[in-house]
């Protein structure tokens, strides 16, 4: 039997358990996906014994920088961003996030050519490289500097306040309203920018957050987690060598919502 797991430190929310396991029952995969949580402070001294015997895993929160001093290589745009969210069997550090980011939002009618990210994390990386290759500007807000300084040395952000009525989406990259906080929102004024802004959390649980709930009570269109995730899991079984299962779920994507309890 093969092996997977997401590794972080709070997995409460995370339902990706429930669908890569109901995906391996419907393909009839001799493999198991489950949960490992490792405190933070216990990271770097337990994780490579917690994943020796897994044939692949996912990184979340907030270990998708902390992963990289124990991997053997990494793909290019990993290398790039310096934060992985997909380990293979050879301990090969990916990262599908920006593709399921990508993904997502590249047939979406996004009038302006500005994005303004709310975090400056492992996930807020990945947005970066997607909207880098879309020619987005972007604007950065977080409350470390240091990380934000980062992101201007890898992807050249501003750091300064945008124009808001250029901006064409908003994104919360942050873990701002995951179950089970679900009261928690990004401190932002969604006011200032135009009826045609996008608002997009990359949060899945819950769909929708407060904060998209209110992006929708004043006009804004929205965009929740659900369709990265997706993405995202079908990249993850083909870095793990799973191309049936991969190009199933692919087949049934966009009935991912409705069809997810009777995987």
């Amino acid at each position: 039997m093969k092996k997977y797991a997401i590794i972080g430190e709070h997995l409460g929310h995370t339902i990706s358990p429930s669908i890569y396991n109901a995906l391996f029952k419907r393909i009839k995969i001799d493999a198991t996906y489950g949960i490992i949580e490792i405190p933070k402070a216990n990271f770097d001294r337990d994780v490579e014994e917690m994943t020796k015997m897994l044939d692949g895993f996912n990184v979340t929160i907030p270990y998708k920088e902390m992963i990289l001093p124990h991997l053997k290589a990494f793909s290019d745009d990993a290398k790039s961003m310096m934060a992985v969210n997909t380990v293979d069997l050879s301990m090969t550090g990916f990262n599908t996030d920006w593709q399921g980011f990508y993904e997502s939002i590249k047939n979406v009618d996004l009038k302006g050519d500005s994005a303004f990210i709310i975090g400056a994390g492992g996930a807020a990386k990945a947005v970066c490289f997607a909207l880098k290759k879309m020619h987005m500007k972007i604007y950065v807000k977080d409350r470390t500097p240091s990380k934000i300084l980062e992101l201007k040395k890898l992807f050249g952000v501003n750091l300064e306040d945008p124009l808001f009525e250029n901006v064409a989406i908003v994104i919360n990259a942050t873990p701002l309203g995951m179950y089970p906080n679900v009261d928690d929102i990004p401190d932002i004024d969604l006011k200032k920018f135009t009826k045609d802004c996008v608002v997009y959390d990359l949060i899945y649980n819950p769909a929708p957050t407060k904060f998209l709930k209110y992006a929708s009570t004043i006009g804004l269109r929205t965009i929740d987690g659900y369709k990265m995730l997706v993405n995202q899991a079908i990249l993850n079984l083909k870095v793990w060598s799973m191309e049936e299962v991969a190009e199933y779920l692919l087949s049934v994507s966009d009935q991912f919502h409705s069809i997810l309890d009777s995987l």
